[in-house]
């Protein structure tokens, strides 16, 4: 009997890597012509800043490009942000434009929530981007707590006033350390714990079987594959691999972890996430 489901956040619940990457390029595409510099260029930059705070998903990487600062030099932030701000509402607009729930997840959510089952989000996003996008979604009234990822180094926010309360949740969100992330079985237990439920009754579903199913089944929770999740335009991906904030040893991993999942066979696999109210009364 499922009295826990623990969920990830990004291709399980929306669409992360279309909305994400189609709302980059939009930023790009201003940014190229505001500098005059080309694309390969501004993607290496983006990189390079990405690293630094060890998180690709940072627009404000754009604040620290060495093509920004060559093009405006020191400028006081508040006029840095003037400057940038076609950039950077080209990117706000795609995103608000991309950025929504796949098919019957709100209503799912709800029903689940209706039934008693308590319902957790897990994810390797930063809080502050993760917290965001569960508001702005409107689902996070359905969620107990977020288990997300603190940040290697506190990036710079160009309005920190509207940052902060997003993360004045201590209560609602709990940060993972990074050397806790995916695949942790030790954090899925701990979950567990900490809601009283038994392993038995938990159930996790998500779209990564090198990370999340994989983690799940080490666990000995019920594992869901949101098979859907990994359908998207690879010409995105794409994008989001040249902007990543990847070192060669996190390739490496990468690369080891998708071994070990060739032979993850999944509890259940699903093309809809409704289908887990099925699945639990199947059960």
């Amino acid at each position: 009997m499922m009295r826990l489901l623990i969920t990830d956040l990004d291709n399980t619940l929306y669409d992360w890597v279309s909305f994400f990457a189609r709302a980059f390029e939009a930023m790009a595409a201003e940014l190229i012509t505001l500098l005059g510099t080309d694309k390969q260029t501004l993607f290496e930059e983006f990189k390079l800043v990405h690293r630094k705070y060890d998180n690709s998903e940072y627009p404000f990487a754009i604040f620290e490009l060495p093509s920004v600062r060559r093009r405006f030099g020191d400028l006081p932030a508040q006029e840095l942000k003037a400057k940038l701000d076609g950039p950077l509402h080209a990117f706000n607009s795609a995103r608000k434009r991309e950025m929504r729930l796949y098919e019957s997840v709100a209503a799912t959510l709800e029903e689940l929530k209706r039934q008693g089952i308590t319902i957790i989000g897990h994810t390797e996003a930063l809080a502050v981007n993760a917290s965001f996008r569960l508001h702005k979604l409107g689902i996070d009234q359905y969620f107990r707590r977020l288990y997300a990822l603190e940040a290697a180094v506190v990036p710079m926010h160009p309005d920190p006033d509207r940052a902060a309360p997003l993360l004045n949740r201590p209560d609602f969100i709990q940060l993972v350390p990074r050397n806790e992330r995916k695949p942790n079985p030790r954090l899925l237990s701990h979950i567990c714990a900490q809601e009283q439920v038994e392993i038995k009754d938990a159930w996790y579903v998500g779209d990564s079987l090198s990370r999340d199913i994989l983690m799940a089944q080490e666990a000995g929770v019920t594992s869901v594959w949101a098979e859907y999740g990994t359908r998207y335009d690879h010409n995105l991906w794409n994008t989001l691999v040249k902007i990543t904030h990847w070192t060669d040893e996190d390739v490496v991993r990468d690369a080891e972890l998708r071994r070990q999942a060739k032979s993850v066979q999944p509890n259940f696999t699903i093309q809809s996430f409704s289908e887990i109210l099925t699945l639990m009364n199947q059960k």
